[in-house]
């Protein structure tokens, strides 16, 4: 039955095993390799890791071609499985147009059930690229795949503030299913009295909020500690939260619990201990759910098929505590365990990380992939625990945000963006994939021709709405009335304002740019680093007639900057996916990027002679490339026609998520052979 008919079943069952089980010695969970390896469909597993090769577009290409023909082997194995076990009928019944969830699923039908595991999820709680991603990729499965889905988030005290019903309401009929997206969603309780046992930190009560949108369960772990009055997720003016490591063990637990508990409640659901479950873990907020699954849970016998796919969206942040009995104590697990979350770090990958990088390049040796830890560098290694480096070592295959990222991650080559886990990684190699991301399609309104926060909409069929787009951007930003032109090239800069993303090497070549190109005009759009905040009111000022900051979040804005701008930068030191680019491109705005991680993978060099390309690519990440390759862009961008084929070309590339959905499907099905 629905969710949204479940709620309050009263007191969870208690003693159960996943919250009041003794520790233990792991059992490593069976593998399928021998028997993948004798169908020849292991046979594109290795990474290109160690190769010797310079040209890295080819080593590039190669990891992704592997990638793509082993998904596609796995993909094909599993349709033809399921067809001769339901006769032919099954892909049909798995992509039907309803999509059951697991309260009401019949076992066998080819749809699996995924929980997915996340700390933020968009429109609920929102910083990056994450919150995106969680709220597409969930329903792409069951759209494209067919899988009844689940997402696990925290319930923040501002998603209580904005999406809870207050007491004695009444929960609108139909909302989640027939409202306006997940924004009109309501939240209500359907399951309290919860108790988890979290070691050292006592046994916890936690309830469960949701609501059911577009055939995906949406779960939200309710219990003090996620009720700060902060708009963070993870902190507040004074930094991170220190008491992370115990919220987010927290969410990986009740994870795994509500299966155990909430599915097992329900009227029509039968024991699923033995059930083949699919945990997908983002980053290391949920890294946690490998390590409790393997070490708290299918040791006892308990979800003993289920199985954990550790979803990598930015390495660069791990979940690393000070190696203290207090820390430790707050991540729920017996003094048994601690030996997986132990790791050395080297102090420049986190508070020097150009630096870091600059290290790792010069110390790099094809011949001796073993040098990945602090000692290659020279620095003496700080013990920590590393919530991360424990995900890594207990999941059963881990994905990244892209190929390119992948490949990066794992090799020197790749600019050092390991960032001290490549020996970690290198281990996992064979279980290790990129899938690229992809962006919502125009049936969510990110499209210029449904988009109801632009001036005007438009296709790549007419263009002129685009034009409209623009001047009504130059005027709310007072350029027009600055003496700017409706032709003048409008560049955008959409991003967190650190170093990853780039905005400093920006603004180190404003200058420049606007000596060479006094007609050039350009926005920036953000929040982040309040030394790089600083630094664009002050860049603003000394270039009053070219330059326009706007510190903070403002959605409405970044949709009029994407349909408006000619140009959007993304000079990005590391960048695993990036979706802004993705977007930019189906509004015809051409992106110059980095040419690095995904930015690498979606945006291809514009050739004039043969008339191919979607924007332009520079490296490596310095104001005086940024500014050589922006300078091209503007030459190009002078030729009218030019240009607007170059930005119709943009509009017709799909980034949509129907083909991540498929290799997620492949992959997740692997992962439980496995």
């Amino acid at each position: 039955m629905p969710l949204i008919e479940n709620a309050c079943f009263g007191a969870a069952r208690g003693g159960h095993v996943g919250c009041t089980m003794a520790h233990g010695a792991p059992r490593k969970p069976p593998r399928g390799r021998d028997r993948l390896v004798q169908s020849g469909s292991l046979s594109t597993m290795r990474r290109p890791c160690r190769a010797r090769s310079g040209n890295l577009d080819a080593e590039i290409q190669v990891l992704k071609e592997q990638n793509l023909e082993l998904l596609a082997k796995i993909s094909a194995r599993a349709r033809l499985k399921q067809e001769r076990a339901e006769g032919g009928g099954g892909a049909e019944a798995r992509r039907g147009e309803e999509v059951t969830p697991p309260t009401t699923s019949p076992r066998g039908d080819g749809a699996m059930d995924v929980v997915y595991v996340t700390a933020e999820v968009s429109p609920f709680s929102k910083t990056g690229g994450l919150a995106d991603v969680s709220k597409s990729l969930p329903v792409a499965l069951a759209k494209e795949a067919g899988h009844n889905v689940t997402v696990v988030s925290p319930l923040y005290g501002f998603v209580r503030d904005r999406y809870v019903l207050g007491e004695g309401v009444e929960h609108p009929s139909g909302v989640g299913e027939v409202g306006e997206g997940l924004g009109g969603c309501r939240l209500r309780c359907v399951f309290e009295n919860v108790t988890l046992d979290m070691g050292r930190s006592g046994k916890q009560t936690i309830r469960l909020y949701g609501t059911r949108w577009r055939h995906v369960d949406w779960i939200f772990v309710d219990h003090p500690c996620f009720q700060s009055s902060s708009s963070s997720p993870y902190g507040d003016r004074n930094g991170e939260f220190i008491d992370n490591p115990f919220r987010f063990s927290l969410l990986s637990l009740a994870a795994l619990e509500l299966p155990l508990q909430w599915w097992s409640s329900l009227e029509r659901r039968r024991d699923v201990r033995d059930d083949e479950i699919l945990f997908v873990a983002n980053d290391w907020h949920a890294a946690m759910v490998p390590v409790h699954l393997s070490r708290r849970f299918r040791r006892h016998g308990v979800l003993k098929n289920a199985r954990c796919l550790l979803c990598i969206h930015n390495l660069f942040h791990q979940g690393t505590i000070a190696p203290t009995d207090h820390t430790y104590g707050m991540l729920g697990l017996g003094d048994e365990h601690r030996q997986l979350l132990e790791h050395c770090l080297a102090p420049a990958a986190f508070t020097q990380p150009e630096a870091y990088v600059d290290a790792v390049l010069d110390e790099w040796d094809p011949m001796r992939p073993e040098l990945g830890d602090s000692s290659s560098l020279g620095v003496e290694g700080e013990p920590c625990l590393s919530v991360l480096v424990a995900g890594i070592r207990s999941s059963d295959r881990i994905v990244t945000v892209s190929p390119t990222y992948a490949w990066e991650i794992l090799s020197r080559q790749g600019f050092g963006f390991g960032f001290g886990l490549t020996n970690e990684l290198l281990k996992r190699r064979d279980d290790l994939h990129g899938i690229l991301n992809g962006i919502d399609g125009p049936e969510e309104g990110l499209c210029p021709s449904s988009d109801k926060l632009i001036p005007h909409m438009y296709s790549a069929a007419d263009l002129s709405g685009k034009t409209v787009c623009k001047e009504s951007l130059l005027r709310e930003l007072g350029f027009l009335e600055a003496g700017a032109a409706a032709e003048v090239p409008l560049i955008g800069f959409i991003g967190r304002l650190d170093k990853q993303k780039g905005a400093d090497v920006l603004l180190d070549a404003l200058p420049r740019l606007f000596d060479r190109h006094q007609d050039a005009r350009v926005v920036m759009l953000g929040t982040g680093d309040p030394s790089l905040e600083q630094r664009i009111q002050s860049a603003e000022g000394s270039f009053s007639d070219n330059l326009r900051g706007v510190v903070g979040f403002d959605v409405a804005l970044s949709h009029r900057i994407f349909a408006g701008c000619d140009i959007l930068l993304m000079p990005s030191t590391f960048e695993p996916c990036g979706l802004n680019q993705m977007v930019a491109m189906r509004y015809g705005t051409v992106p110059v990027v980095h040419r690095v991680g995904g930015l690498k993978e979606t945006v291809e060099d514009y050739n004039q002679r043969s008339g191919t390309g979607t924007g332009w690519t520079f490296s490596p990440c310095t104001p005086d490339r940024l500014l050589e390759t922006l300078s091209v862009a503007l030459s190009v961008h002078a030729r009218k026609e030019e240009w607007q084929a170059l930005a119709r070309r943009c509009m017709a590339e799909d980034h949509s998520w129907r083909q991540a959905a498929s290799q997620y499907d492949a992959l997740a099905r692997w992962t439980m052979e496995s």
